[in-house]
């Protein structure tokens, strides 16, 4: 599955949230506190939240991350794997255009007409699923900005300079 957004945040404001969420997760998961330059290739195991008794244990490996361009993460476990990717490039000066694709793999891949609709709806339910968390890293990105506005003393000192 994949999609393409056109989202109203910058590139660093997007980033710096999936950044935020991963480096929490990894220290949820290991006890560890990471650095973005230790992020790529990173590997670990967690439980799963989407599982409400969190028996699942998955193993998780950050394949790609490239400040503020692009995330790939890989989700493996008894029943299957999940690949998500998200590609981003500006979009003039408060804007990016994303590609999210999202590639599940089923180690005993079903045949058959009933595979084909099992496999749409999980695709519907991940679009949606993926629409909400991209809701949320805008919102919490605007909420953020709105925060930070005026709040920066050396950008301050710099602009009363210029005057």
């Amino acid at each position: 599955m994949e999609f393409t957004r056109e989202l109203d945040v910058t590139p660093e404001e997007f980033f710096d949230q999936i950044e935020r969420s991963i480096i929490d997760d990894v220290q949820r998961a290991t006890g560890k506190r990471v650095s973005r330059n230790k992020l790529a290739g990173l590997k670990y195991q967690k439980r799963s939240s989407q599982v409400r008794k969190s028996n699942v244990t998955m193993n998780v490996k950050i394949r790609k991350y490239r400040y503020p361009e692009v995330y790939e993460v890989h989700f493996a476990y008894d029943s299957g794997s999940n690949t998500i990717r998200y590609q981003v490039e500006p979009r003039g000066e408060d804007g990016l255009t994303l590609t999210y694709r999202e590639k599940f793999v089923n180690p005993a891949p079903e045949r058959g007409l009933f595979a084909n609709f099992r496999l749409r709806r999980y695709e519907k339910r991940a679009e949606r699923r993926a629409d909400q968390t991209l809701k949320a890293i805008v919102r919490q990105a605007k909420k953020d900005r709105q925060n930070h506005h005026g709040q920066n003393p050396l950008l301050e000192q710099l602009e009363s300079e210029e005057d």
